[in-house]
């Protein structure tokens, strides 16, 4: 008797997948291209994916994963057939449902209710199976009374909650998201995180896009890695979210502040440029002033840069542990009240992972008018995972005990953490150097 291994039945499958869009410079030169005699061109093709081709089998779970601009937005939105691709199939064996924007395909003047009936016929459930269901969609997404009202007053939280929870209530074949769960409490993460468990322990299929590798590594079954509308890896979610890490340190590494360092030609910003103390000549200062920043400005910080306490050397890569100063250059120009200094460490995905603020640690800041000044704070840098942060800086002030912003500077100093030890490869931000494993029976 011969057997015959079960062949997986196919939930998705794309062929040759294909999109590109006209670029016009104008709205005018699309009018003359269509009007033009002889048909000439005025365009510019733009190719956003590019000859795609995998499947999906059901019950497996596949992350995508990219840089913004690599095509993956466009690829999910093609296969909740919102977007026409230009050449190419697909096909989706089973009801699809999608969560690829805030609150898309709500119809804002309906209400919560409303729009739960009003997606629900999208998708062909009759009112009576939505009566069976709404109850279930409201106890999850626990938004209370809001479900009567509007749903154009809802808070980005609320939509996530609605949105989620109807995606995922109606019971679909296939789960699309793409970076939905970015929005929203922790509390209610977690719960998505955990009902989005239960969905691939049921055998559904489910597509995550997603700038979180550890999700993909620890949810997803298979990953695909687009880059530039192409695939450029696919298979392991630990291989590919890897591999695509590798390429993101490499692109750190080509960035131009860790090519100042090396440079020993660099032209170094003359100490009395920024009346820094004369003992720090060949300090390297890192301009700030073309960086995303806010505040009152009654006074602005400028140049910043990190040393090794140790050696008092410039260092823009760390391993963990390394006791660091940090130079703030701050020009004054009216007298602040109460000033005081703020640091964030923040990762590649934008959370802060350590705020330092001189209040908390009641050490006074003193700054006068119209000058220059250079402060320094010093502290142990943490033991991080493998990756690219960047630190935030921000200068305060307290008047009549309210804190104000006086000037903050986003990701002013970029920094790339690298180790070759196997507990940096966890897909864990902070990691635990030294931890003991014992049997006690």
């Amino acid at each position: 008797m011969t057997h015959h291994t079960p062949i997986k039945e196919t939930a998705l499958k794309i062929t040759n997948l294909s999109k590109s869009y006209k670029l016009y410079h104008s709205r005018f030169e699309r009018i003359k291209e269509f009007f033009h005699p002889f048909r000439k061109k005025f365009h510019q093709r733009h190719e956003v994916l590019k000859d795609i081709s995998f499947q999906l089998q059901r019950g497996e779970v596949l992350g995508i994963i990219g840089q913004n601009g690599s095509g993956k937005s466009t690829l999910l939105k093609i296969l909740n057939s919102v977007v026409t691709p230009t050449s190419g199939s697909f096909y989706c064996n089973g009801m699809v449902t999608a969560l690829l924007e805030l609150g898309g395909g709500f119809n804002n003047e309906l209400t919560g209710i409303e729009n739960i009936y009003y997606l629900g016929a999208i998708q062909g459930y009759s009112k009576k199976e939505m009566d069976c269901k709404l109850e279930q969609i409201l106890d999850f997404a626990d938004i209370g009374e809001y479900a009567w009202q509007p749903v154009k007053t809802y808070s980005s939280g609320m939509y996530v909650r609605l949105a989620f929870s109807m995606a995922i209530n109606i019971d679909p074949d296939i789960l699309i998201t793409d970076e939905a769960l970015s929005v929203g409490d922790i509390r209610f993460q977690q719960k998505c995180y955990r009902k989005i468990r239960d969905f691939k322990n049921a055998g559904k299929t489910i597509l995550l896009c997603t700038h979180s590798l550890s999700t993909v590594k620890e949810f997803c079954t298979r990953a695909i890695w687009l880059h530039e509308g192409v695939i450029k890896e696919e298979g392991d979610p630990v291989f590919v979210t890897d591999s695509y890490n590798t390429f993101m340190l490499s692109l750190v590494k080509e960035h131009k502040l860790n090519q100042s360092l090396n440079d020993k030609t660099k032209e170094i910003i003359e100490p009395d440029v920024l009346s820094a103390p004369d003992h720090y000549p060949d300090l390297i200062w890192q301009d700030l002033n073309d960086c995303e920043n806010y505040g009152t400005k009654e006074a602005q910080i400028q140049f910043a840069a990190i040393v090794n306490r140790s050696n008092q050397k410039n260092v823009l890569q760390l391993s963990g542990g390394e006791p660091i100063r940090v130079f703030i250059n701050i020009v004054t120009q009216d007298r602040i009240i109460q000033p005081g200094i703020q640091l964030a460490l923040n990762s590649q995905y934008g959370s802060s992972l350590i705020k330092i603020k001189s209040y908390h640690y009641k050490q006074p800041i003193n700054l006068k008018k119209d000058n220059n000044h250079v402060v320094a704070v010093d502290f142990d840098f943490p033991n991080l995972g493998n990756g690219r942060y960047t630190v935030s800086l921000g200068l305060l002030s307290v008047v009549d005990e309210i804190e104000q912003q006086i000037h903050w500077v986003h990701d002013g100093l970029i920094i790339e953490v690298f180790n070759a030890g196997a507990i940096y490869k966890t897909g864990s931000q902070i990691v635990v150097k030294e931890v003991s494993f014992s049997v006690l029976n």
